[in-house]
């Protein structure tokens, strides 16, 4: 009986091991830029820069981070972006996706504003990211960056994990990407 007991206390841990194994599995499942996830993209409302028509991702290498304004990592990765976009114009199309802003309730629109006005990024900045979130293996985690090649196909993908030493995916790491990508 004594056996039994422990075997049943050592259950619940063993179905939470399990399960945040599954969990990875998941969020690591391949995402493609595909005519679904192009289409949902281009329906998000315009933060700053031009509208988007899928259209415009078609043939192109394509950067796409998840980022808030309240998150000290995404502010470090808006200047790597801003230098991939200087460093390759218009051989890559560069989108940030903003989610999670309400997180904190507080002064939301003014946080964002201001952010975009310090890092004036030259790319497009989309709005209510939680739309497409599910389609990019539930994203939950900022920032969380993708690079897809021009057949859409993923050439990289960062996730700023809890407690990880790498909070952002550097300038180097989004070059290395967007060459192998062109």
């Amino acid at each position: 009986m004594t056996r039994t007991l422990r075997l049943t206390g050592l259950l619940p841990l063993l179905l939470i091991v399990l399960g945040a194994t599954a969990g990875s599995a998941l969020a690591e499942a391949p995402v493609d830029l595909d005519a679904e996830r192009r289409a949902a993209l281009a329906a998000l409302p315009v933060i700053g820069g031009t509208e988007l028509e899928p259209g415009d991702l078609d043939g192109k290498v394509v950067v796409l981070t998840f980022f808030a304004a309240w998150c000290p990592p995404c502010h470090v990765e808006f200047d790597h972006l801003n230098a991939v976009d200087a460093a390759y114009g218009d051989d890559v199309v560069i989108l940030a996706v903003n989610i999670f802003e309400d997180h904190f309730k507080k002064d939301q629109e003014a946080r964002l504003a201001g952010f975009l006005a310090k890092k004036a990024p030259n790319f497009r900045i989309l709005g209510e990211g939680e739309r497409v979130g599910p389609l990019f293996n539930e994203v939950s985690r900022i920032p969380t960056l993708y690079v897809f090649g021009r057949d859409g196909k993923a050439v990289e993908h960062f996730i700023h994990e809890r407690g990880a030493k790498k909070t952002h995916a550097s300038f180097e790491d989004i070059d290395v990407a967007v060459r192998a990508a062109l």
